[in-house]
């Protein structure tokens, strides 16, 4: 589909010296949405002025990325947003040429594989050596870039195509798939960190999960050593269990320290907009 003439209008305002002008033109491209700027990009951009090509992208970047956080805002709205669209939506703020089809495609097949084994018969302990198992071995999910500093490592999207993620992105998989799954599987935040854990029926912690150790399977005394060594006491009160809200707060965290190490004031803003339309606390 080709441009229409409302389109074709946008197109021409798009450099319109006048900045109202060209916020007006910017809210009517995000009420028309992703497919009115494919439709510039495929079918107009190729033929604009080498010049102003640029400032065309600069311009059509920045609407995809509203487009981006007004989707992320409605989907908020919900008391528990579904956590893939929220990851793929930070995402998509931060990488404007990420893809959705396969995104959500290549979601699509690892679960698909993953409940062919996992059934509604097996031991918590049974279901979750067998995810791991899947997820570490078949899979082949692994750490990497373990200082955090590198993009490729932590945008989400791009992991599961890579399966090589830095310690938080392979983490947030790790609950995203196992979520898809159907484990009850959810972090447990306090100050500066999280450590997954997984739910009973009345919702209390069974056990705790060491991503660092291929989701080895341990229990609360060693959570007390964990903290004694990096010098922190345990106080249970101030740990809690919370919903995949949180993760795309964690997501929007890790990318805001990835883009501001790296000097990338204008994705970093970006990240700094997402934490404020989550609110709530901050958990890195």
């Amino acid at each position: 589909m080709k441009p229409d003439s409302e389109l074709i209008s946008l197109i021409s305002l798009m450099d319109d010296t006048d900045y109202i002008v060209r916020d007006a033109v910017r809210g009517r491209l995000i009420e028309r949405g992703e497919d009115a700027i494919e439709q510039i990009e495929r079918y107009w951009l190729p033929e604009a002025p080498v010049h102003k090509r640029d400032s065309y992208l600069d311009f059509l970047e920045e609407v995809k990325t509203d487009i981006a956080l007004e989707r992320l805002d409605k989907l908020l709205e919900s008391p528990q947003p579904l956590l893939s669209k929220g990851l793929f939506l930070v995402s998509k703020a931060a990488d404007t040429t990420a893809e959705e089809i396969i995104y959500n495609s290549t979601l699509e097949n690892l679960t698909e594989e993953l409940n062919l084994e996992i059934s509604g018969d097996k031991t918590p302990v049974e279901s979750v050596k067998i995810f791991n198992y899947i997820f570490f071995r078949r899979f082949r999910f692994h750490h990497t870039d373990t200082q955090i500093q590198s993009e490729e490592s932590a945008l989400v999207d791009r992991v599961l195509l890579s399966r090589a993620g830095n310690p938080v992105s392979i983490t947030l998989i790790y609950f995203l798939l196992s979520r898809s799954a159907g484990l009850p599987i959810y972090p447990l935040c306090f100050t500066g960190g999280f450590v997954p854990v997984y739910l009973d029926n009345d919702n209390k912690i069974m056990f705790y999960l060491n991503i660092f150790k291929q989701g080895s399977i341990f229990l609360e005394d060693t959570l007390v050593q964990f903290f004694e060594d990096i010098g922190m006491q345990y106080n249970p009160e101030s740990l809690k269990v919370e919903q995949e809200r949180a993760l795309v707060t964690i997501y929007a965290e890790l990318l805001s320290f990835i883009y501001r190490n790296s000097g990338n004031t204008k994705i970093y803003d970006r990240m700094e907009r997402i934490t404020q339309i989550l609110g709530g606390p901050r958990y890195l």
